[in-house]
């Protein structure tokens, strides 16, 4: 007998209302408990910060009261006709801490709801500017022609009555923001907003003990007071020892040191019990949210005899949890509709749709810890912003209070409304997705044989390109590598079986280090922002073929493997579709693609010609791989950008200084190049019976650099000027301005510009590097022994004149990048300042642990937040002179974050806390011996740049008068615009990796620079790739081979471990070295043991930075690197 299937219960309809206003029913058992709707909700959007929004109704006295996901749905509604809203319950105080774009656009709607029901007030200057981007969000560029009158902006129903006056100040505002696009817009909208008092407050009807009406409100930093809408104090979380509520009496306990406030305990009166209590839970949730790391969850008792008290406590994961959640999981960022109501899913909405919207929430675990008093509800708060598991019972945490910001990181005063969009829509690079094992988008491994054939279609597009969900090109826009321009392409279903997940393996474009989106849309030329699609729909294209553009060529096929590397197998155009980084089933942004074999497949029925093992042959072999690239970026200058100069008017006398010594330089290795080659070529093709001696020596060929030596001494000699010279055009020419960043835009300008000026002078060390290593392979007797002794001895002869100068050079090139990023500090580059460390800490204030980025010079430290402009800059919020400063470690019994130390500087003392304990041995140690550097200096020459006015963040939001917005110029650059290398440098990596880098790991990385093939290994079979693989800057880019422009993937190593492969990974195959940061894994295998030891030797230079452990002093340290 077949047992009874579990019976489903009674049903019932309940209703949500999204942020765009839609309506959605929900099908729920009677019974079902508030998590179960919640989890529905979650299910049917595409929400991945979910906890910053929640579900939201009023109860039957028509108060507001959030659903209590551990209790019944239907015991806390009034009815099963109760509406639920969707909204947002943590007001971010900044954008910048939301990671992904559909999460910003539903706070911009929650925005304008606050607007429309006027639960945002401001003055109408700061209105009209909120409006605007709306405006401009949801119907495009203003346009001239069509816009006459106020009359277009009755269709946005922004503002319930507007004045006559008030919609012409918007026109004006919408007149401006011409170029920005829907999420750009987003973006300037809620920085905006952000700024106002009233931002993310609700008011509760309160009085104190007096009887004097006044109003409570809970938000980021605490709790608020208002009387009459003038805020007249605030009660930080850092103050609040426990909360409290006894029947209609709430009771705030504060820290009574330190403080200053007149009592110990302030009361306040609500006008019933439970209005009391639901602004209590509000401000346990808030607490949790923003100050705990983590918080513990525990069931509720229900078996107590004797209530001693509310048992709520909040259940979701803390900010910090989900910013970490987020950056360190996979997500795939899709495009979606910018109309939340399109987005439900069928299977969840028991009702039709009315228009179309979808969305989707995750859910998490939260908890604070319950005290056991006798009033009717309490808490008490510990300093929870750092690692501790939860809410400490009874027990005070003894804290200081130190400098802190007025908002918190990422602020930036509203000079206009011209704000610069976000970092996350900038020009998009592409990066390497990681070797992550997850059993929901595994997908098997096919051979070549078995990969199914898709027939082309003569069908033409003119449009963006898309791609299917299952490992091929899906709602994303691919470059063809051969042309700016783009062609769309329709994958078919049937390219994987059905099981197959999406493969993580595809190099995608993205301007994240980590949690890297799918794809990100590119258009070859700006369009107007309501004009963009953006879809989250994973439908699948029913039709069997591929559409090329055909009047787009496909570029010739990648030239045959070399070195005895298996390689790719040229496929018919057709076939042509598979990926060279991206995996069995992937596809990459360029038409030229071909499968690869898989290396562990049937053995090879020819054996390839083995290429001679001697080491001085590897070495030579280095020389030519290295040499390939140091041409190409000689080509970068010489050719690309000396070719934009043509049509600029730019002065001739950088002309002359910048391509007099170069342009030689870059004919003489042109030739230089081919002599390698042609030596290499006579040495592979010779057999050890018939050897003829010339064939197998390199020193002659190095010897040849002799006759360009002068020439490299000419350009060391002028390369300060030559920096110095370029920056100084930047600034005061501001065509050439416009014309500098467009090129450094450019996908072949992988590294910022002046990177490449300083390629010459880093090549002569990589020379030395190659003869040190012949010679000591050699005997004194080898032929070619004393050509490479001569060749070195004079190449360290112009090495040894300029050395000084080669290192003033590097610093003058770290400070002006720093320059470049940082905002809102004047004259960072000066001759007498040296830059020493840049990373990340997270330092303490009133708001509790936030990330700060930190900048160490010889002079001084600044810290910084990264904002939410385009360009992905960094704003000052202070500097503190290294003269008369101090730094102390705490005591690990006073303070509950680890790893942490304070420095005191000028009035100031800042306490900090870095990620481990070698990070903090890195900190003080090159602060010790800065600061003892610092008092040998004179007085003259410690000047400090001045921090700017205008990037305090208490500025005034309704200060955006006409002469604010002539300050910012023009709008900001479109997306297309934006500089992909920005995410690459190492102060974005630091930030993102939470570690730090020194001007002793910069010199590293000069010297330990690399190229060549290397196999990367599939994550889903035995098969690898073959890519060319260039190492410098502390980051790997990739090619499919040394001929192409620019790279098509990059991958920071700032943070990585290099290791050998375990037994667990199941590696067989020989010179293999595994990459591996947190959950991120990459194998790599090199050609010969020769270089599989020079790529783990030159990598470990980037990633043992990261993990050095302070075990010798900084002077030894030095005295070790000089010998």
């Amino acid at each position: 007998m077949l047992p009874k299937s579990p019976r489903k219960g009674k049903l019932v309809n309940l209703r949500v209302q999204l942020l765009d206003d839609s309506y959605h029913t929900f099908l729920v058992q009677a019974k079902a408990m508030g998590s179960v709707l919640w989890e529905d909700v979650i299910k049917s959007l595409e929400l991945v910060e979910a906890d910053y929004f929640d579900l939201e109704y009023n109860d039957e006295q028509g108060l507001q009261c959030w659903l209590d996901r551990e209790k019944p749905i239907l015991k806390q509604i009034p009815n099963t006709d109760t509406v639920f809203r969707f909204c947002v319950k943590f007001y971010t105080p900044d954008p910048v801490l939301l990671e992904d774009e559909y999460t910003r656009y539903l706070f911009a709607l929650q925005v304008k709801r606050d607007l429309r029901t006027e639960e945002l007030p401001c003055s109408n200057n700061t209105l009209a500017l909120l409006a605007s981007y709306i405006v401009q969000s949801e119907i495009g560029d203003f346009l001239e022609d069509e816009y006459l009158d106020t009359s277009y902006l009755t269709s946005c129903k922004i503002l319930p009555h507007p004045s006559r006056e008030l919609e012409q100040k918007i026109m004006e505002y919408h007149r401006q923001h011409i170029g920005q696009g829907p999420s750009e817009a987003d973006i300037n909208l809620l920085d905006t907003a952000r700024k106002i008092e009233q931002y993310g407050i609700r008011n509760f009807p309160a009085k104190d003990h007096e009887g004097v009406h006044l109003s409570l409100a809970v938000a980021h930093m605490g709790i608020v007071v208002f009387q009459n809408f003038t805020r007249i104090n605030t009660f930080s979380w850092a103050k609040i020892r426990k909360l409290s509520f006894k029947r209609k009496k709430f009771l705030i306990k504060l820290h009574p040191e330190n403080y200053g406030y007149y009592k110990d305990i302030v009361e306040f009166f609500f006008d019933s019990r439970n209005e009391c209590k639901g602004f209590w839970k509000k401000c346990i949730e808030h607490h949790a949210f923003f100050r705990c790391h983590t918080v513990k969850k525990l069931p509720r008792n229900k078996t107590r005899v004797v209530s001693r008290g509310s048992s709520y406590r909040y259940s979701g994961k803390t900010q910090k949890q989900l910013m970490e959640y987020v950056r360190e999981n996979y997500f795939k960022k899709r495009t979606f509709e910018r109309s939340v109501s399109g987005r439900i899913s069928r299977s969840t909405s028991a009702t039709p749709k009315s228009h179309p919207k979808t969305t989707t929430l995750n859910s998490s675990d939260f908890h604070v810890s319950q005290n056991s008093t006798a009033s009717s509800g309490s808490q008490i708060l510990a300093d929870t912003t750092h690692d501790s598991n939860h809410v400490l019972p009874s027990a005070r945490v003894e804290t200081a209070e130190v400098h802190s910001e007025s908002s918190l990181s990422g602020s930036r005063s509203l000079g206009s409304p011209k704000l610069e969009s976000a970092r996350s829509h900038s020009q998009p690079a592409i990066t390497l997705e990681q070797d992550e094992n997850r059993n929901d988008h595994q997908a098997p491994g096919s051979s070549p044989q078995n990969i199914d054939k898709v027939e082309s279609s003569d069908h033409v597009h003119s449009k963006n390109a898309k791609l299917d969900l299952n490992g091929s090109l899906n709602n994303g826009d691919i470059r063809d590598s051969s042309s700016c321009f783009l062609m769309d392409r329709k994958y078919s279903e049937p390219i994987l079986s059905q099981n197959e997940g999406i493969e993580e393996n595809a190099i995608i474009r993205s301007n994240e280090i980590e949690n890297i989106p799918e794809h990100i849309r590119e258009t070859p030329e700006p369009t107007s922002p309501h004009k963009h699609s953006l879809t989250r729909s994973q439908s699948v294209n029913p039709e069997n073929q591929y559409h090329y553009d055909s009047t787009l060529p496909l570029p010739p096929p990648p030239p045959p493997p070399e070195d005895g590397i298996d390689g790719a197998v040229p496929l018919s155009p057709p076939q042509q579709v598979k990926s060279v980084l991206a995996g069995d089933n992937e596809t990459l942004a360029s038409s030229n693609v071909s499968t690869l074999r898989s290396l562990d497949g049937e053995e090879e029925t020819k054996k390839k010609r083995r290429a001679p093992t001697d080491k001085s042959y590897c070495i030579t072999k280095e020389l030519l791989m290295t040499e390939r690239t140091f041409k190409k970026d000689l080509e970068v200058v010489t050719q690309a950008f000396k070719n934009t100069l043509v049509s600029a008017a730019v002065p001739e006398c950088l002309s002359h200084l910048l391509f007099s010594s170069l342009g030689p330089i870059y004919d003489f290795h042109c030739t230089f190049l081919r002599n390698i080659e042609q030596r290499i070529v006579s040495w592979e093709g010779k057999s050890n019976a018939h050897v003829v001696p010339d064939s197998q020596r390199i020193g002659d060929v190095l010897l040849g650099l002799n006759k360009i030596l002068p020439t490299y001494k000419n350009y060391l000699d002028r390369l300060e000027e030559m920096l110095t010279e370029l920056e100084l055009t930047v600034k005061k020419n501001r065509e050439f301005e416009q014309l500098y960043k467009e090129f450094e835009a450019e996908k072949a300008c992988y590294l910022p510009l002046n990177t490449f000026l300083l390629k010459p002078g880093q090549r002569l060390l990589h020379y030395k590097l190659i003869l040190e290593r012949l010679i000591k392979h050699y005997n004194q007797d080898h032929p070619d022994y004393n050509d490479c002794q001569v060749a070195l001895n004079n190449i360290l002869e112009v090495i040894n004149q300029f050395r000084d100068k080669m290192q003033k050079v590097d610093n003058l090139q770290k400070l002006i990048e720093l320059q470049r990023d940082l905002v809102g500090i004047d004259s960072l580059v000066h001759p007498d300042r040296e830059f020493i460390r840049e990373g990340c800490l997270q330092k303490f204030s009133r708001k509790g642990y936030q990330q700060r980025m930190f900048f160490l010079f010889s002079d001084m430290l600044i810290y910084t937040s990264r904002t939410a402009t385009s360009l992905l800059q960094f704003k000052v919020h202070g500097q503190l002179p290294l003269r008369g400063m101090m730094v102390e470690e705490s005591d690990i019994s006073k303070v509950a974050v680890a790893n942490s130390f304070t420095i005191y500087g000028g009035n100031k003392c800042i306490l900090v806390a870095a990620s481990s304990e070698e990070e903090k041995d890195k900190w003080i140690e090159d602060l010790s011996y800065s600061i003892c550097m610092a008092k040998k200096q004179n007085d003259e020459k410690m000047k400090y740049g001045s921090i700017r006015s205008n990037t305090s963040s208490t500025e005034n939001v309704s200060t955006t008068g006409s002469s604010d917005t002539d300050k910012l110029g023009t709008s900001p650059p479109s997306p297309e615009k934006q500089i992909q290398h920005r995410g690459n440098t190492t102060m974005h990596v630091c930030w993102h990796r939470n570690t730090s880098v020194s001007l002793r790991d910069h010199d590293k990385a000069v010297k330990n620079q690399l190229s060549g093939y290397l196999l990367r290994k599939f994550k889903t079979s035995n098969g690898w790739q073959k890519l060319w693989v260039v190492f410098t800057n502390f980051c790997l880019f990739f090619y499919k081979t040394y001929q192409d422009e620019f790279p098509l993937a990059s991958l920071p190593l700032l943070g990585y471990a290099v290791n050998i492969p375990t037994e667990e990974d199941k590696i067989t195959k020989d010179h293999v070295f595994k990459l591996q940061f947190k959950n991120h894994v990459y194998f790599f295998r090199a050609e010969s043991e020769y270089t599989f030891e020079r790529w783990i030797e030159v990598i470990k230079s980037a990633t043992s930075s990261a993990r050095r452990f302070r075990l010798f002093s900084r002077l030894e340290s030095e005295h070790a690197e000089r010998s």
